[in-house]
């Protein structure tokens, strides 16, 4: 049995702030490393990970990004080639120590032990279900702009461990909207329990030369303040960029009742995912205000129709546009006498019309929908096959209100496109 104690340090040069990050794990609670590209993030989790394990024996960990995938081929990875540069400088200096007792690598099981009893699990936080009945010392999340704030919530709550005598959670992210959980927790929070370590591109001293270069004539404006200079807010692929908080958001104060004409309901029906309840007002001069919301996780249609014909009392809806392919919810409404239709759920011209009503200034929400307004900010076209170029297909992550809005507006007879031919009958125009 080896009783002596060998203090560890990264067998590689580090960066200013990823040594921040790594004094900061020992005295908060909760740190995020927020860099840009090649900031080193992936690579700092690791260390974090590895120094606490040798120097911490019997200590328990997490390592976990959103998916398998992602967990097995990059941040695995990168965790086990970083970890053989500490055993390599075991053999240079004759110390007689393997410090891998196991590593267990089948599918979704991945651990490490080490030779003092320490362990590492890598698990995916996809469901917060994975990671109930852990009791751990400290958790590392790689990419957690991609995580639920459920499954950070739960993991905070398996840190029970009494091995270490400052617990911790380390998050290396790339920067996303400013109304994610991370940034509301870690940047607008004044506990001191939180504490935010940001970085970018231009600070990393190891890039190759002529790498910033590339990575600035390749790119969107939006795609370098995010991936080059870290900035939180700036979206790459970022759908309603017309959005503005400061001009588009009011209070319920502001609204003039009087104008509205029409009330409408958009709903988005999920069965795990959230479902989605919009209350929608709109004037004869086609002016838009988002009155009221609700969302709520995996509800029941039956639950979902209650809360419609609930809100239907209090605004009495000209109409309850419903996400078209919940069949169920449809039926039910119908039951019960609401005013409800499927709703036009035609993707792409849906958002150019929700786009036309922020460009031209003509939609207010209310800062009674803050999920709305998380969403508008966090919804983002996908990216082709090559993880680069963006494509003209959302992603299906942070869409439920805005699917709800875009088929609240899109679907109601006011705002349809009108085709009118013009008197040679060879053209047409829209109006």
């Amino acid at each position: 049995m080896i009783t002596k104690k060998i203090e560890y340090r990264a067998p590689v040069s580090l960066l200013p702030k990823q040594l921040l990050a790594l004094e900061s794990i020992t005295n908060t609670d909760f740190t995020v490393y927020s860099g840009a590209v090649a900031a080193g993030k992936t690579l700092l989790l690791a260390h974090a990970a590895i120094t606490t394990c040798i120097n911490n024996p019997g200590c328990k960990g997490i390592i976990g990004s959103l998916t398998y995938t992602q967990l097995s081929n990059v941040v695995f990875t990168v965790f086990k080639e970083e970890l053989a540069k500490y055993q390599e400088i075991l053999r240079e200096n004759n110390i007689d120590i393997t410090l891998i007792k196991n590593i267990s690598e089948s599918h979704g099981k991945m651990k490490i032990t080490f030779y003092n009893a320490s362990i590492i699990y890598f698990l995916s936080m996809d469901k917060e279900e994975k990671i109930r009945g852990y009791t751990i010392d400290f958790f590392c999340l790689d990419e957690p702009i991609e995580i639920d704030v459920r499954v950070f919530e739960q993991l905070i709550a398996r840190m029970r461990g009494t091995k270490l005598k400052q617990r911790f959670a380390l998050l290396t992210t790339n920067p996303g909207a400013q109304t994610h959980w991370i940034y509301k927790k870690f940047y607008e929070t004044k506990s001191t329990k939180y504490r935010h370590i940001d970085t970018n591109s231009y600070e990393n001293i190891f890039l190759p030369e002529g790498y910033i270069e590339n990575m600035e004539s390749s790119y969107d404006e939006d795609w370098k303040r995010r991936f080059l200079n870290g900035e939180w807010g700036a979206f790459e692929g970022q759908i309603y960029k017309g959005f503005d908080p400061g001009k588009h958001v009011i209070s319920l104060d502001d609204v003039p009742y009087k104008k509205l004409k029409y009330r409408l309901c958009g709903v988005d029906w999920g069965v795990r995912n959230p479902s989605c309840i919009l209350v929608i007002g709109v004037t004869r001069d086609k002016e838009v205000y988002v009155l009221d919301e609700w969302y709520m996780n995996e509800q029941t249609t039956v639950r979902v129709t209650e809360q419609i014909k609930k809100m239907d009392k209090k605004y009495d809806f000209k109409k309850v546009y419903v996400d078209p392919s919940a069949a169920d919810l449809i039926l039910q409404c119908k039951e019960v006498k609401l005013p409800v239709e499927k709703a036009d759920n035609h993707v792409e011209p849906g958002i150019g019309k929700v786009k036309s009503l922020f460009d031209r200034d003509s939609i207010r929400v209310t800062s009674n929908c803050p999920n709305l307004i998380r969403e508008l900010q966090a919804y983002r076209y996908d990216k082709d096959r090559t993880g680069v170029d963006p494509t003209e297909k959302p992603i299906k992550k942070d869409d439920h209100s805005v699917d709800a809005l875009r088929y609240g507006v899109y679907s109601f007879k006011l705002f349809k496109r009108k085709i009118r031919w013009l008197y040679n009958k060879s053209s047409c125009e829209e109006y």
